[in-house]
């Protein structure tokens, strides 16, 4: 429960100075002008701050405080944590800076100030925060003039976050609560998660993160908040760079971005690929209109409905077709020149009465009404704005175009339909609402399978052989195989499974055969012997050769969320196209089906009236997924499997645990 946090009844600043320049008097000045319960500042220099009597500690003062927000040196902090402790504050913010994200005496304090809290019955916030604005006090050092609404922010960087709180004020989005979390040594994102979920007046949230701090909790807790209202991510450190600076900003470890938009997917959130994405969708979520995929484009431009169409069919959306009983009342509105059909162009002379009866004639098909207006001199934005709002709740999404856009984008959003200023930027946002999976939790129990369990125990890596025989323990086709040690060997074993065979070097540590020129294709049978010579390695694997589509299955065990699978097109394209879609384990074969569309997989197998096994690939995805679990795998590779119609085959596996 974070109740002492959010909904204090008292609150002491300990660092509240005399100094209107100073951290904790803005903070002091903040919360006098906000909050109506008992203010405490704690300045051991000064009786007084701001009028207010000022206690030397927060042992002096004569009741207990349910929140303190410090703003004090770093090394002061331990003896400020422990007053809070002795006097049973309920709950602290930790505004001060420089710990684990600054060095190595930091990072010794914050661990301090972790083990003192922990089972203390305090809980904090921070360090390294900026603090929390609640819809009854502003408790941080930040100008703050947003109006009540149903949008939570929660961000873990301070900076961006006062940009999101700026973003708010401009737009008149409502805020309900504003979250900066810091460095989340106590409170973390998925305790704060939680919080909103079950708060009456979020309707949706926010979040922008550099680095999950638990992977279990968030797996756990984030499908819960999902069921309820939409949870929007943004992630910082997606490149190197990024990384790299994470480490000196909030000392989180950034992880794998494609691993966080996995896990995101899998339990319902939206992962954006920008802040300008986050700020489109609050537009959506913050409106009374539903959105869904089938969309008719209304437009008195037909430039910007063919954009528009292409914008959707990109997004892989659906523009719906006009049943033929609308069109025939369509001719009616609609000029000569214009056909009724979608996009539905109403032509460069509409005015707001044409706009007006085309929207009477749609609003009750069961898709998302994209209604853009050009200004032109026969219609103005505000026009179409205020024949829009008559039709509330019929799924309008409007897009707003001219010198008077701003002023009928606010008509709009008065009556909470959503309003953008470029139709690309309303078909993303729909995009985004419309792509979320129902969220799963990710329950992995370990049974592996034993026969499997005796081949790895004990190792680090696992031979090429004896990979190929734990895909067939899990139910994944192989080719026909053998191993040899010498060329006499090497024959008899080609002869028994048959021609053309592949020879390939087989070693006891991973190799990159390929680049070793230690793969031989087509081998006959006249060439076995001259092919192991040429080989001269001590052991050859030896496979019938295959013909299909190489495809790309991996593995690999997150350090925050865990085993995760990865599918793309395989053979040498893996490091070329780089087209890869991840998903957690364990994975069900919707979601194996996911991977496949999303990595390109699905075309690959189908060109040029191809009829390969689809289903053979989701079986070996949805296994291997159980497999690098059960088997506590940290690296697969699986490349090639080879699909044809017979089936998919693993024909090169490495394998470390």
């Amino acid at each position: 429960m974070l109740d002492k946090l959010f909904k204090p009844k008292s609150i002491a600043v300990v660092g509240a100075s005399t100094n209107k320049e100073k951290i904790g008097n803005i903070i002091l000045r903040n919360i006098i002008s906000t909050f109506s319960g008992k203010i405490y500042p704690v300045n051991n220099k000064s009786d007084n701050v701001e009028g207010y009597k000022s206690y030397k500690s927060l042992k002096d003062i004569n009741e207990t405080v349910d929140l303190a927000i410090v703003a004090v040196p770093r090394d002061s902090v331990p003896d400020v944590i422990q007053d809070a402790i002795d006097s049973g504050t309920g709950a602290a913010i930790i505004i001060t800076s420089g710990f684990k994200e600054t060095d190595q005496h930091g990072a010794e304090l914050e661990e301090k100030i972790k083990s003192m809290a922990s089972g203390s019955g305090l809980r904090f916030l921070g360090p390294n925060t900026i603090g929390i604005i609640t819809p009854s006090f502003n408790g941080t050092f930040a100008f703050s003039d947003n109006i009540k609404g149903g949008a939570a922010l929660v961000a873990q960087s301070g900076g961006l976050g006062v940009y999101m709180l700026n973003w708010a004020q401009k737009t008149r989005t409502g805020i309900s609560y504003f979250v900066s979390l810091g460095n989340q040594t106590d409170i973390k994102e998925s305790d704060i998660f939680e919080f909103l979920a079950n708060d009456v007046e979020t309707k949706a949230i926010f979040s922008y993160l550099e680095g999950v701090s638990d992977g279990d909790a968030f797996l756990n807790t984030v499908p819960e908040v999902t069921k309820k209202k939409p949870l929007i991510f943004l992630k910082g450190g997606t490149g190197k760079s990024g990384t790299a600076a994470i480490k000196t900003h909030t000392g989180s470890v950034a992880g794998s971005v494609d691993i966080f938009k996995a896990a995101v997917r899998a339990c319902g959130g939206i992962f954006v690929e920008s802040l300008e994405d986050m700020l489109n969708i609050a537009k959506l979520v913050s409106s009374s209109e539903s959105v869904s995929r089938d969309i008719l484009v209304i437009t008195n431009s037909g430039g910007h409905g063919v954009l528009t169409s292409d914008a959707i069919e990109s997004y892989n959306l659906n523009e719906i077709e006009i049943p033929d009983r609308i069109k025939e009342n369509l001719k009616k509105v609609l000029p000569d020149q214009s056909v009724p059909r979608n996009p539905l162009d109403l032509s460069g002379d509409a005015d707001s009465e044409r706009y007006k009866g085309a929207i009477e004639l749609t609003k009750d098909l069961d898709c998302t009404k994209l209604v853009i207006v050009q200004s032109l001199p026969m219609v103005s934005c505000t026009d179409v704005a205020r024949a829009m709002i008559r039709y509330r709740g019929k799924s309008l999404v409007g897009v707003t175009m001219g010198l008077d856009e701003d002023a009928a984008s606010r008509i709009l959003e008065s009556a909470y339909i959503p309003a953008f200023k470029f139709p690309e930027d309303a078909v993303k946002a729909i995009k985004y609402m419309t792509d979320r999976m129902e969220p799963v939790r990710k329950i992995r129990i370990p049974q592996p399978v034993s026969e499997a369990w005796k081949i790895v125990s004990g190792k680090s890596y696992i031979r090429d052989f004896e990979a190929l025989k734990i895909m067939e323990l899990y139910g994944i086709k192989t080719p026909r195989y053998g191993i040899a040690m010498d060329a006499e060997t090497a024959q008899k074993v080609a002869d028994d499974i048959g021609y053309p065979v592949v020879m390939k070097i087989s070693g006891d540590e991973p190799l990159h055969k390929t680049e070793m020129n230690g793969v031989y294709l087509n081998v006959e049978r006249d060439m076995v012997k001259d092919v192991f010579n040429r080989l001269n390695y001590k052991r050859v694997l030896i496979e019938e050769q295959l013909n299909g589509a190489e495809i790309f299955i991996g593995g690999i065990k997150d350090p925050v969320f865990g085993h995760t699978v990865v599918a793309g097109i395989g053979g040498i394209y893996v490091e070329v196209l780089k087209r890869l879609a991840y998903a957690l384990s364990p994975v069900s074969e919707e979601e194996a089906e996911y991977l496949l569309n999303e990595s390109n997989i699905s075309k690959i197998i189908t060109a040029r009236k191809r009829n390969y096994d689809k289903n053979s690939i989701i079986r070996a995805i949805s296994n291997v997924s159980r497999m690098i679990v059960d088997l506590n795998i940290s690296q697969l590779d699986i490349n090639p499997l080879i699909v044809n119609e017979t089936g998919a085959y693993a024909v090169d596996v490495r394998m470390i645990i």
